[in-house]
């Protein structure tokens, strides 16, 4: 019996080191991977891997992006490293890179080609992105640099609206005296006659989660523009106040798929929000909501039934996993990397041998999908 005992300790202790030397040696695999891809010619691949190590701070990263800051010819992946560097590892010369970047306004005369027009319009979209980069990051230092540019007469609209958000962020966030009137800014946006400046209106309001903009919102749910709605419904669920549900529950069987994707990943985050509530009426909106979600579990869309386990497993139910693992087994990548990312987002350690098949895809974006997953988990699972 005795020896029974020794061997038994023995192979477990075999088994856990195993286990280790196993997890260390693809944990170095994933970053060594995510270093070459930094270092290789697929942009979209480096944008991908930006959005995604925002909070993975692996220091041996740091040396190829910024090189690679310095090195791209690509504004947007020189943008992303910018933005990474500061937020992650705190490189504050990065910080300044994102200013020069927002006051680098294209001189547009109209007599140019529509192509020159185009690469000023896209240059002017990233300027629209690092100003709400500046306002994640930033402090009061850099109000001076956005009403630098929002009292310029000759600036695009766009950039200045842009502006404006940083401000209510940095007002919203205490970093600078109350605002009110950005917000009255934004609610003109929602009834604009341009679809594009109500699209831009909704972001802005969903992105500051102003409690009391709610009803105002809600209203761009009748919205004859598609975007508008489907931007609508995500923003509702960022804001995420309950008292919006019976609002939204009008979506649940729409014939869009978009929209109901949109519905189940906002349901997710309103849900969140109330989750360990003890207020009758929250409890009552937190049941309603699970029911549409694992109603959502049988929908004829494979994105829908994916979204509705993500808002799942963020409530901590898990009883849609296994439709995120029949997910893995999908034709369509943007289902596979959806349901990689939620594996990365919410998955166990023990899930990790679900995403190791795709290590060794010859998709470059799959491949680059599971690596960066793996991180997370082991990240998550260590922190």
């Amino acid at each position: 019996m005795k020896f029974c005992y020794k061997n038994f300790y023995f192979l477990t202790c075999l088994f856990l080191f195993s286990f280790y030397i196993y997890s260390d040696v693809s944990k170095e695999y994933c970053e060594d991977w995510i270093i070459k891809m930094l270092s290789g010619q697929e942009d979209s691949v480096k944008l991908y891997i930006f959005e995604n190590i925002k909070d993975l701070n692996i220091k041996k990263f740091y040396p190829e992006i910024k090189k690679l800051s310095v090195l791209t010819k690509n504004d947007n992946v020189k943008l992303r490293s910018y933005y990474v560097l500061y937020k992650v590892y705190n490189d504050t010369s990065s910080l300044k890179q994102i200013i020069n970047f927002f006051l680098q306004k294209p001189n547009i005369d109209e007599k140019v080609s529509q192509i020159v027009k185009a690469k000023f319009y896209l240059k002017n979209q990233l300027r629209i992105e690092s100003a709400k980069m500046l306002a994640e990051l930033g402090d009061e230092k850099i109000v001076d640099v956005l009403s630098k540019v929002i009292n310029d007469e000759k600036e695009d609209g766009s950039v200045k609206d842009a502006a404006y958000f940083a401000l209510a962020l940095l007002s919203q966030r205490g970093k600078i005296k109350p605002l009110a009137e950005i917000k009255e800014f934004f609610y003109s946006g929602l009834k604009d006659t341009d679809a594009k400046v109500r699209l831009q209106a909704v972001r802005y309001l969903g992105d500051l989660k102003y409690q009391d903009s709610l009803q105002t919102l809600s209203l761009r749910l009748k919205d004859t523009n598609k975007q508008v709605v489907l931007e609508t419904i995500y923003s509702l669920g960022k804001i995420g106040d309950d008292i919006i549900v019976q609002d939204l529950i009008q979506f649940k069987s729409h014939p869009e798929d978009s929209l109901r994707v949109a519905l189940a990943e906002s349901f997710g985050e309103i849900a969140k929000n109330i989750l360990f509530s003890t207020d009758t009426y929250k409890i009552a909106n937190l049941i309603k909501i699970k029911n549409i979600l694992n109603d959502m579990l049988n929908d004829p869309n494979g994105m829908v039934r994916v979204a509705a386990v993500r808002s799942l497993l963020k409530l901590n139910d898990p009883s849609g996993k296994e439709i995120l693992k029949k997910g893995l087994e999908s034709n369509d990548t943007d289902v596979l990397i959806y349901c990689i990312d939620t594996f990365g987002q919410y998955g166990s350690k023990e899930d990790i041998k679900l995403l190791e098949p795709f290590v060794e895809n010859q998709d470059v974006k799959l491949k680059t999908a599971a690596c960066l997953n793996i991180l997370k988990i082991y990240f998550r699972n260590i922190n």
